[in-house]
């Protein structure tokens, strides 16, 4: 079993995440059963399911894929300049290949980004 649950002793809380709280709606589940032994063992502790924070400040640019990156560079810069970019382009792709696949992608839309500030300026109108 993956999802587990947590014990909050300071907060009297028995904690679940999600995909437990969803799994335990099957009263023949493993997961329904281990709930309700720690509920037996923790009565006066109150249930609860774990959300996650998310940050309202964040700046999301759905569509912003290395496809679109590509075709940008070479719609927006003259031809020998945009080769010259799209090398530097996909040289970042390969060196980022040998990082962990979550710093992969931000890397490369950093460098992006502050290659193409416009991008930024024209998602706060959007």
């Amino acid at each position: 079993m993956k999802n587990t649950l947590k014990i909050d002793f300071n907060g009297k809380k028995i904690v679940m995440d999600r995909t437990f709280a969803k799994n335990c709606t099957n009263t023949n589940s493993d997961e329904y059963a281990q709930l309700q032994s720690v509920r037996r063992d923790y009565p006066d502790f109150t249930v609860v399911t774990k959300t996650i924070k998310r940050n309202p400040e964040k700046e999301t640019y759905k569509g912003l894929t290395y496809e679109y990156m590509e075709d940008y560079i070479l719609r927006h810069e003259s031809e020998e300049n945009a080769l010259a970019i799209i090398k530097e382009f996909n040289e970042l792709r390969t060196i980022s290949k040998c990082h962990k696949q979550g710093l992969r992608y931000p890397t490369i839309k950093r460098w992006f980004l502050e290659k193409y500030p416009e991008i930024v300026d024209f998602a706060k109108i959007a």
